[in-house]
């Protein structure tokens, strides 16, 4: 068995700056059939810069 790296062997994760991408938008689209959001405006929330203290808000 080979121990070849996930991120050089899928060719979807080689560019490491298109999976951030498509990773935002899986998990925004997901969240977007949950809550009924546009994935559009999720997809900002998810990429805006945070500062300061990160709070959650559990369910």
């Amino acid at each position: 068995m080979s121990n070849k790296v996930l991120s050089r062997s899928n060719p979807h994760l080689r560019n490491a700056e298109q999976a951030v991408r498509k990773r935002v938008r899986s998990v925004a689209s997901s969240t977007a059939i949950e809550t009924g959001e546009s994935i559009h405006v999720i997809e900002k929330k998810i990429n805006r810069p945070h500062v300061g203290r990160i709070r959650v808000k559990l369910a």
